[in-house]
């Protein structure tokens, strides 16, 4: 008993003394694993890798797009005027021979023409790499006049002029021949219709005016040559073929009637079918 009253106040001072130390030591000696943050070093090295494959991405991003792929030139519109186009209107020419009195207006038929003015409008959709669909408008014009330089039928130094006008709608497929960064090679081959516009006139005062419709076949090479990511400049080959009806004026006569100064019809009652081939220049806008 005695042993046990000496003991316990110095088993309890122990533990006082125990308490307070415990007490007094740092809280920041202990750490926390759930705020641990790696060293600097290691932070650079992990900031320079995510620098680098952003880079890499960023700069396959920017190729990919400047590719002619679907996804990047899904619709484009495009616009072409004929810088030097063939045409071949045999029956016109044949009518327009007689009317200027040449000696031999069936000669004339296979006489192939320039163009004086052809403007094409379209737009198109790549539906996957290497077909698609487009539609376009096509404009074609040409422009003949002449002074006689025979007397028969009082003619003589009078100017004779026919004018035919077409206004074609057309549409097709289009198919990618080849592709890259900045060179694309297409193909468009359609059919749609057209409405073929004529003037006449001669000395004198005298004027009239035909039309006739029709279908034309459209096939053309497309070269794209990419000058900015949204916009090519293009030279194409143009290839048409024009089938119409016989060209009749308002009250419904064709052309062999007399006209003019004429009293006696011509051998010919012409349409405006016509072949066309050449070459276009224009400009693509990806959309």
């Amino acid at each position: 008993m005695r042993i046990a009253k000496v003991f316990a106040p110095l088993f309890a001072i122990l533990c006082l003394c125990a308490f307070e130390v415990h007490a007094q030591s740092p809280i920041s000696a202990s750490r926390d694993s759930s705020v641990y943050r790696p060293p600097t070093d290691s932070l650079r090295v992990l900031d320079s890798a995510y620098r680098a494959r952003k880079a890499l991405l960023d700069q396959w991003i920017h190729t990919q797009r400047k590719a002619a792929h679907p996804q990047e030139d899904f619709l484009s519109i495009y616009a072409n005027y004929g810088a030097y186009l063939q045409i071949l209107p045999r029956d016109i020419n044949q009518f327009f021979s007689e009317r200027c009195l040449r000696p031999k207006p069936l000669d004339d038929r296979e006489n192939y023409g320039t163009v004086d003015r052809a403007i094409i409008l379209g737009g198109a959709a790549q539906l996957s790499r290497s077909w698609g669909i487009f539609a376009e408008y096509d404009l074609t014009a040409k422009f003949a006049n002449t002074v006689i330089d025979s007397n028969a039928l009082g003619l003589l130094n009078a100017e004779e002029s026919l004018d035919l006008i077409e206004h074609a709608f057309v549409v097709g497929g289009m198919f990618v021949l080849y592709s890259s960064e900045f060179y694309r090679l297409r193909a468009n081959g359609g059919v749609g219709a057209v409405i073929a516009l004529t003037s006449e006139t001669e000395t004198g005062g005298f004027s009239r005016s035909a039309s006739a419709t029709g279908y034309q076949f459209n096939f053309d090479l497309l070269n794209d040559f990419r000058i900015v990511e949204s916009m090519s400049f293009t030279i194409d080959i143009l290839a048409r073929t024009v089938t119409t009806g016989l060209l009749k004026t308002s009250d419904s006569k064709t052309l062999e009637t007399p006209f003019g100064k004429r009293t006696t019809p011509l051998s010919i009652a012409p349409s405006a079918s016509n072949n066309l081939f050449g070459f276009a220049a224009g400009l693509v806008f990806y959309l």
